[in-house]
């Protein structure tokens, strides 16, 4: 499993997590429907102007327009499906991309007459009804079809009794095949064990019972189950979709690589690089560090995206100073450089490194990286995150990630964290549920349940636990004084919920790293760098 050193706004640099869509109609004022394919988000969930209402409609006066006597037909396409929520009544799923649209009742009642059955020159579609159908032919939700055509069964409306659950990031084995010294999941112990294979599919049918949209695949090392690929077969047949595989890539071959295209999956894989000369120092194990770099490669030659983490400490720092060129030249989408957070096996090191240095070593990071024409995508310590030239993708970043280094900005009536039991849910290896990783290690974690005691759905649509990770802005900066006091609250926030509670012991207390990095210049001086001539 990739260290913990992100939070879910900030995975939106590889492809993260959506925010709630507003409630506007699926068809624009002006009769057009938005245009999915430039309204993607990283992770292929759509922006917030393509959500809708409830999913009825009322039939109304029959319109003259009958078309030709042969009749109209059309179906979903392949990859879309129809799946309803407790908050989102009816929304269409496009399960291999993540794409998401929360239908309007004239796009509800239009899907759900794709169905290669129903007559569109029937007197019960109006000219609305038809402008939404031209509309999802154009975008390729739909085609058109002889009568009769099958749909195949899985593509109908299927209700789940829970909230909209797009992502469930799910450690499927606790156990690795390194010592990384920084593993907040304590891996080389494997504390979390192992589910067997009957247990494992137990999960995959409550995801399934949730509409659960796509799962990121992690560990320990994923790949170190024996039913591995029986659990990725088994989630594609559900078309369930696979957003990310995260691995240290040691077991990952060509040949593994080659399944997944025929399984006509597209996963980002998400490695593990601590710098030239310096990874092994890291991950514990003499040796590793060439075929780290070689699975790098071979993985973005494949086509597939892929994403790098490495993380920041004095052992680390000279290799990474040198990595910037490496990985521009393996072709890896995005990279992520970051300080271990103190969880787990790090609790406690003496190798971490001040925030000065932090600054310095990013600021070398940055100029290379600018040098380098910005190649990838990088996140930099809280400090900076940046794209390549015309990167259309990030333009929807999250909101809360400070892009190319602009300030977030959080309004007092904004959710203290607006991720938590959001749209993305955590099962840790042994079937414990999780609002978020970070909180590994602090007494929420004892508190939360497993799910081989309670069904997914059951605790997603929990309110007295929605209860409990109910805050505003408002409510922290009141607890804290001297956040109150800050001219740098509206851009801080008081930082991470869970890395606040760790270190206070407060539910409500302050992040205080965020507190440092905010109050200090640093962020502004990296980006006074990138925009630099």
């Amino acid at each position: 499993m990739s260290p913990a050193t992100r939070c879910g706004s900030a995975a939106a640099v590889e492809g993260g997590v959506a925010a709630p869509p507003a409630q506007v109609d699926l068809v624009r004022p002006d009769g057009a429907l938005p245009d999915t394919r430039k309204a993607t988000r990283p992770d292929g969930a759509l922006s917030a102007a393509m959500s809708g209402g409830v999913a009825t409609e009322t039939r109304g006066v029959p319109h003259t327009d009958a078309g030709d006597a042969s009749g109209r037909y059309a179906v979903l396409a392949a990859d879309w499906q129809l799946r309803g929520y407790s908050d989102r009544p009816a929304v269409l799923v496009n399960w291999r991309t993540g794409a998401t649209v929360p239908l309007s009742p004239t796009g509800a009642y239009v899907a759900r007459s794709c169905d290669g059955a129903t007559d569109f020159t029937s007197p019960f579609f109006l000219p609305r009804h038809h402008a939404t159908l031209a509309q999802m032919l154009e975008q390729g939700m739909a085609a058109e079809c002889a009568t009769g055509t099958a749909l195949d069964p899985r593509q109908r409306l299927r209700t789940a009794p829970n909230r909209f659950l797009r992502l469930v990031n799910w450690g499927v084995t606790g156990r690795c095949n390194l010592r990384c010294r920084h593993c907040y999941m304590e891996a080389p112990a494997a504390r979390y064990g192992e589910l067997p294979t009957a247990a494992a599919f137990e999960l995959l049918d409550q995801f399934e019972r949730a509409n659960v949209v796509r799962v990121h695949l992690t560990g320990g090392e994923a790949l170190l189950r024996r039913d591995f690929w029986t659990i990725v077969e088994e989630l594609l047949r559900r078309r369930i979709g696979i957003h990310q595989i995260s691995t240290n890539g040691l077991l990952l071959d060509d040949q593994s690589l080659a399944r997944l295209r025929e399984l006509g999956a597209a996963p980002i894989f998400h490695f593990s690089y601590d710098g030239v000369g310096t990874h092994d120092s890291m991950r514990g194990v003499d040796g590793v560090e060439a075929a780290a770099l070689d699975v790098i490669r071979r993985t973005a030659a494949a086509g597939f995206r892929v994403a790098v983490t490495s993380s920041l400490d004095r052992e680390t720092r000279a290799g990474i100073l040198r990595t910037p060129e490496v990985l521009a030249d393996a072709g890896v989408h995005t990279w992520h450089l970051d300080a271990p957070l103190p969880m787990g096996l790090w609790t406690g090191s003496d190798t971490e490194l001040a925030l000065d240095e932090q600054v310095a070593v990013c600021e070398t990071i940055l100029r290379r990286w600018l040098a380098l024409g910005r190649p990838f995508r990088v996140t930099l310590c809280r400090l900076y995150s940046g794209s390549p030239p015309n990167d259309e993708e990030w333009a929807t970043t999250s909101p809360g990630e400070a892009a190319d280094g602009a300030e977030p900005g959080f309004a007092p009536g904004d959710p203290h964290c607006r991720d938590l039991l959001n749209d993305v849910a955590y099962v840790l290896p042994d079937g414990a549920f999780m609002p978020c990783l970070r909180f590994i290690g602090t007494p929420v974690q004892e508190e939360m349940p497993s799910l081989l005691d309670v069904d997914l759905s059951t605790v997603w649509e929990d309110q007295d636990l929605r209860a409990r990770f109910t805050a505003t802005k408002a409510q922290v900066r009141e607890r804290n004084p001297e956040c109150a006091a800050c001219p740098e609250f509206g851009a801080c926030g008081a930082g991470c919920w869970a890395l606040g509670y760790a270190a206070t012991g407060d539910r409500l207390g302050r992040d205080p790293l965020a507190c440092v990095v905010n109050k200090s210049a640093y962020k502004r001086r990296l980006a006074r760098i990138a925009v630099a001539p």
